[in-house]
């Protein structure tokens, strides 16, 4: 209800029967009403309404009350005639009533025009709104003579006046007007109808509906042949080989035949490509490989969400990749290197890497299958199950500086917190600018590194939450995805061995000698996390209180969240580490524990009183003891007695023979090539020489060996502006401080000395005489320990680098020395 100028304090309003009480009782006086054949005041007889609002009701025996003077606050009524007082009542309550109405003075409701809903107008074209407003003046001309928001008392045009000419008339008159002078083409019919439709439906009524026809997907083509065709497209992406888009037509006729009969037409071949464009399918793309549709098919739909976290360690993300970098393999051969990292969501941190060779296996040949005897293989290699625990582990404990370092990469001279780390966590006196972030909840894929039951033991043993990803989604662990393509952006392309990531972005030829050997280029890897990585503002670490600020670093993250989390330090030791590898139940004999095709002892009879006994553990046990092995270090093992808690480790019987660290990927090409020799895979002491002469060749090289050149453009601290410099010494030496080593002052050198055979074979066990020559001759002992002290003059121990970083482990990779009698 609109107020206006005829709502005076004279005037009459008409309320229903739900008046207040308060307000008295309507007396039973009648106001006559306007018959329905009598025109409005201020109309014209035969004049037509032309709003598309319906006129109030009749009116009569309605009660009647009069609207004294209106205020601000509402409005005082009375019945006219009546004795009742006054009484007051809010003018919101008699606005918003259903059945309220206002009369004029000869009683005659009184109503305002309704405004057109012009927002209608909003949904079309600009040229569909202005040929409808164009509609409404003249069908409004046509309804009552005279155009809108003309002045009052205009008189209508020749033609149009109701009083004069019928509506048919009026209609001719108009489609004339409309041919003559806009040059459309309508016959009075069509005025007709837009006049009807404008009366029923007001401004949208006169809208061509033609062109506001919402157009589907599929178009005209049936929903049923459109969804057959969707699941066509998705057997074959998942199923079958790759094919084109005819094919794919050729089997939807086939299939709409034969499911929804022969009166469902499929449209012709044209329409269908149409009609896959609008689906968001590319016709070129059918015969893509079958993974990479695979990927596209399994894609999330929109929208899309990052995902975050806000704390430390509160989401960990961990996947396995090609570096797309070659090395020198510890058989001397190249290699390709796969690296396992784990990422902090919350601060983008590379917190643990680990660096592994990756090799495919060669299968067996049909010779090779048809034969007695079992013939060499040399299986592939890659990141296994205990590199995944390895990695949990360095995600806990600080990363050292290694020799060679810059300065730079120190946790003293980042940004990290180092003081407040300093006075709870001693060991980050020289440890690298790398965050230690405990993970609560870790992200992982389907691959058998993580799926496997090793990961999850020493997930549980740590306290750590395993959410996997959904299967071929990558998008479920996005950011470590990201930051795998940036490792290789920022530092593999810089290699000098750097492949690319397939065959066509490969350069020329690598030569074996200008290779980095695994632990070179590990090296370059923490380094550059430290100096690279974590000093690089990320565009996704920005405050969310002031977001127009420069984006952080990790580490700037790191130190703002630990402040607000906290650290615990974590302390592993010994014990710790050994809960994070593999685990095999087996049984100890009179020779010793016979595993994986090798004998291992302990020479100081800590052995025993399992030996020849069962564990009494049943099930899988099957009454075996729990043996503890690293791959990478296989030269040891270690066997724990659940009954009192201890570990006792073993050796394998003939490390003497090899004298060097080995792998378990070197034991099987050693034993690969020894049976192709005609020998057996169980001879463990002539696969032990087999592979010493293999350490020994890959130690001497290629014939031409050549100095490693250091990759174009890598700086000594990379990620750095130039014209700065850090302060003090420019190479972290973990050495200065420590006195000199008096040589003299040391000991025999047991470990080589290998003129005492007892040491390693039975004492029951008769040596043959031989010639004179060998250890037994004048001078031939210390000649032999003079030669093996040249060749094994530049070896390392028998740990993996990345365990020697964790935690010390007792090296007992030697038989103790017994005393000479």
């Amino acid at each position: 209800m609109e107020w206006n100028k005829a709502m005076g304090p004279s005037s009459v309003i008409r309320l229903s029967g739900r008046m207040p009480s308060a307000m008295g009782q309507p007396l039973e006086g009648r106001q006559r009403e306007r018959g329905a054949g009598e025109p409005a005041p201020g109309r014209r007889p035969g004049a037509a309404r032309h709003s598309g609002v319906r006129r109030p009701g009749a009116l009569a025996g309605q009660p009647l009350w009069r609207l004294g003077p209106v205020g601000y606050d509402g409005a005082s009524g009375a019945c006219p005639g009546g004795t009742a007082p006054a009484v007051s009542v809010p003018i919101q309550f008699l606005a918003a009533a259903e059945d309220f109405a206002v009369l004029d003075r000869s009683g005659r409701p009184v109503s305002a025009e309704p405004l057109p809903n012009w927002s209608m107008l909003e949904g079309v074209s600009a040229e569909c709104a202005h040929e409808a407003r164009m509609w409404r003046r003249h069908v409004i001309e046509v309804d009552t003579g005279l155009l809108p928001e003309v002045p009052e008392g205009s008189r209508p045009r020749e033609g149009y006046d109701p009083e004069l000419f019928t509506l048919v008339e009026r209609y001719e008159r108009k489609a004339a007007e409309l041919r003559a002078v806009l040059g459309w083409n309508v016959s009075w019919k069509t005025v007709q109808r837009k006049r009807l439709a404008f009366l029923r439906e007001d401004i949208w009524g006169l809208i061509d509906k033609r062109r506001t026809r919402q157009t589907t997907v599929n178009g005209r083509t049936d929903a049923r042949v459109v969804d057959l065709l969707l699941a066509l497209q998705e057997r074959q992406a998942k199923e079958e080989a790759a094919t084109d888009a005819r094919t794919l037509f050729k089997n939807l006729r086939r299939a709409a035949r034969a499911r929804l009969g022969p009166g469902v037409k499929v449209p012709a071949e044209p329409t269908l490509y149409a009609l896959l464009k609008r689906l968001g399918i590319d016709a070129l793309q059918l015969r893509d490989p079958t993974r990479r549709r695979k990927d596209r098919l399994n894609r999330p739909a929109p929208p899309f969400a990052v995902t975050t976290a806000t704390a430390p360690g509160e989401l960990v993300q961990i996947d396995s990749t090609a570096l797309d970098v070659k090395v020198l393999g510890d058989d001397g051969q190249p290699t390709q290197v796969e690296l396992t990292a784990a990422i902090d969501v919350f601060t983008r941190s590379i917190i643990a890497v680990v660096l592994r060779p990756k090799t495919a296996g060669r299968r067996k040949t049909r010779q090779q299958t048809r034969a007695l005897l079992s013939t060499g293989t040399s299986k592939g290699r890659a990141t296994k199950a205990v590199d995944a625990s390895l990695l949990l582990a360095l995600c806990m404990v600080p990363a050292p500086m290694r020799p060679g370092f810059d300065a730079a990469a120190s946790a003293a001279r980042s940004d990290l917190p180092y003081e407040e780390l300093l006075e709870v966590d001693a060991r980050m006196e020289h440890a690298a600018a790398r965050p230690v972030v405990i993970p609560e909840t870790i992200v992982i894929d389907h691959g058998t590194v993580f799926t496997g039951q090793t990961f999850f033991d020493a997930c549980s043993y740590l306290g750590i939450s395993v959410r996997p990803a959904r299967k071929r989604t990558p998008t479920d662990k996005a950011i470590v995805e990201r930051t795998f393509e940036s490792i290789k952006s920022l530092f593999s392309q810089h290699v000098n061995s750097y492949t690319g990531r397939d065959f066509s972005r490969r350069g020329k030829e690598i030569d074996p000698d200008r290779l980095w050997t695994l632990q070179e280029l590990d090296d370059l890897l923490q380094e550059w996390i430290a100096v690279g990585w974590q000093a690089r503002p990320h565009e996704e670490l920005r405050s969310p209180y002031e977001p127009n600020l420069p984006p952080l670093t990790p580490n700037q993250m790191y130190a703002a969240g630990v402040q607000a989390a906290g650290y615990l330090p974590i302390p592993l030791g010994f014990a710790d580490y050994l809960q994070l590898l593999p685990t095999a139940w087996v049984g100890v004999r009179d020779d010793g524990i016979r595993f994986k095709n090798r004998t291992y002892d302990n020479f100081k009879g800590e052995l025993e009183e399992v030996r020849n006994t069962p564990s009494g553990l049943k099930g899988k046990k099957r009454d075996g003891w729990e043996l503890r092995y690293n791959p990478y270090t296989p030269e040891q093992v270690w066997l724990r007695d659940h009954r009192s808690g201890e570990w006792i480790t073993a050796v394998f019987k003939h490390q003497h023979l090899i004298g060097a660290p080995w792998t378990q990927h070197l034991w099987d090409s050693a034993t690969a090539e020894f049976v192709a020799r005609g020998g057996r895979h169980t001879q463990d002491e002539a696969i032990a020489q087999v592979l010493a002469d293999l350490l020994e060749r890959a130690g001497q090289g290629p014939d031409d060996p050549g100095v490693v050149s250091v990759p174009d453009g890598y700086a000594p601290v990379p990620g750095l502006d130039g014209g700065w410099a850090p302060s003090g010494d420019g190479v972290f030496d973990p050495f200065a401080d420590a006195e000199a080593l008096d040589l003299d002052a040391l000991g025999p050198l047991t470990v080589l000395e290998l003129d005492e055979p007892s040491l390693y074979s039975p004492a029951e066990e008769e040596i043959a005489p031989g010639p004179a020559h060998g250890p037994d001759a004048p001078g031939g002992a210390d000649t032999e320990v003079s030669s093996l002290l040249a060749d094994l003059g530049d070896l390392d121990d028998s740990l993996d680098s990345a365990a020697r970083h964790l935690l010390d482990l007792p090296a007992e990779t030697n038989p103790p020395q017994e005393d000479r009698p």
